[in-house]
């Protein structure tokens, strides 16, 4: 990349001089992003009175970021939490903003022309100068997400529509990220940056992000899915998404259950002899559990040799995977203190998490390892230019800009569950226990019709929420 010295040195300089006047920013720029999630977070509680001051100052803050240039990973975020508070218009919303911006991105033109200042300013600070385009798997939980909030506001035709773009993008991410991959290889023998090398201080990452078959490709999205589908009488998309859960997670024994039931639905014959089939005055129960939070990504710095001797420090995100959380299930049980089963996981977010940022390495290597040389260029330049001050001003703003971009969406669940049961009609009240965690949530079980219950464990709480067809 060619800069100009003189022009290098004097904007050093000047932004030494503007963060010592004004502080640390407030953007992710210099402020590490998962310290400012940590309200986001906080904010995740059941809509009761004491917790609607927290609800509130959070969502205003977050509705104010809008039209900043993290706005799709603020929505997120804001989607989230106006969804788990049952605002399912205010959620749709929030997803829609995000939606509409990953469709914008789908420009390749459009891209190209708006980011190309902020590709440039992030070549004299860091990555988080760049505005935030959402990872493969936070895609897909966006039109999850959504379509729980068409079906919470009784739209079953939106929530099918966004099931299948959800099934549709998980085809596309594939050979966008396979071309991605090619390019970072290609654009780093031209600059002759080492990316395996350098890779291959990311191992660590290896053990959680082999759990996974890919970021982007959700078994909790399909098995969600092909539930709806199977109960809104779609046999044959039912199959296909139940087939699909099961190929990202082919040990699932709950999954294997669900295709020979809808497959003897559908006129096939079966081995399985236990189906889970409904009694003929029962209804079925489907339910979806998250826990926890995604992990935060971490930061890591590694040094780079400058063909002058000199030596440059890089700064990349990570995960810190030796304490790596462990999920908990949820246990069910009904009003006569029947043992109606334990949640298994189709989905483990945090690993997805992980292997999203591995896949990410060989771009963000060329990126970093190119930032890293013009910032050094940019400290020798001002030392020649304005003597020792500017060098050492130029020096203070490298540590201080080389910062790792540690942005993603926190409000996500660590783990997603599920469990499929079946109950007589009437009213029933089912108790739910994580832990040292239980309540009680009282349904109504009609006969021939299936029930699905979300619950959500996080901030030491269980929040349900009852979807009907």
């Amino acid at each position: 990349m060619d800069l100009n010295p003189r022009l290098l040195a004097r904007y050093g300089v000047a932004m030494t001089a503007t963060i010592i006047l004004s502080g640390c920013a407030v953007t992710s720029v210099f402020n590490p992003y998962p310290n400012q999630a940590l309200q986001f977070k906080s904010a995740l509680n059941s809509p009761d009175p004491q917790s609607s001051a927290i609800h509130e100052s959070v969502l205003v803050e977050l509705a104010e970021e809008r039209e900043s240039s993290d706005a799709m990973l603020y929505m997120m975020e804001r989607g989230r939490i106006t969804q788990l508070l049952s605002l399912y218009e205010e959620s749709k919303g929030d997803f829609q903003l995000v939606i509409d911006k990953f469709e914008q991105q789908d420009l390749a033109a459009t891209v190209e022309t708006s980011s190309m200042a902020a590709q440039g300013a992030s070549m004299l600070t860091n990555d988080n100068a760049i505005p935030y385009s959402g990872s493969g798997y936070e895609r897909i939980f966006t039109h999850h997400f959504q379509a729980f909030n068409y079906w919470g506001l009784g739209n079953v035709e939106g929530a099918s529509i966004e099931f299948r773009k959800a099934a549709l993008e998980q085809q596309v991410l594939l050979q966008k990220y396979e071309s991605e991959i090619a390019e970072a290889h290609e654009e780093a023998e031209e600059e002759q940056i080492d990316v395996d090398t350098l890779s291959a201080e990311f191992s660590g990452l290896d053990t959680v992000a082999g759990k996974v078959k890919s970021s982007f490709q959700n078994a909790y999205t399909f098995y969600t899915s092909a539930a709806f589908w199977e109960a809104t009488g779609e046999l044959n998309n039912a199959l296909v998404d139940y087939k699909k859960a099961l190929e990202i997670n082919p040990s699932a024994e709950l999954i294997k259950q669900d295709i020979a039931r809808v497959s003897k639905k559908y006129g096939t014959s079966t081995n399985f002899k236990e189906l889970n089939l409904p009694g003929e005055n029962q209804g079925t129960v489907v339910l979806f559990y998250e826990e926890g939070f995604v992990p935060a990504k971490s930061e890591t710095k590694l040094s780079l040799p400058t063909l002058d001797g000199g030596i440059i420090s890089i700064a990349f995100p990570t995960y810190e995977t030796e304490n790596w959380p462990r999920a908990g299930t949820l246990r069910i049980r009904d009003d006569g203190f029947n043992d109606l089963g334990t949640t298994q996981q189709v989905a483990d977010v945090g690993a997805m998490a992980v292997k999203s940022l591995k896949e990410q390495i060989p771009a963000m290597i060329v990126r970093q390892a190119l930032r890293a040389y013009s910032k050094y260029e940019l400290q020798k330049q001002s030392g020649e230019q304005f003597g020792l001050m500017g060098s050492f001003a130029a020096n203070i703003y490298n540590i201080i800009s080389e910062s790792a971009d540690r942005r993603s969406w926190l409000t996500l669940p660590n783990s997603a569950q599920v469990l499929r049961f079946n109950l007589d009609q009437g009213q029933r009240l089912l108790s739910l226990a994580s832990g040292a965690l239980q309540q009680e949530l009282p349904l109504n079980i009609e006969a021939g019709k299936t029930t699905f219950v979300r619950v959500v464990n996080v901030n030491n709480q269980l929040i349900p929420q009852v979807f009907k067809l």
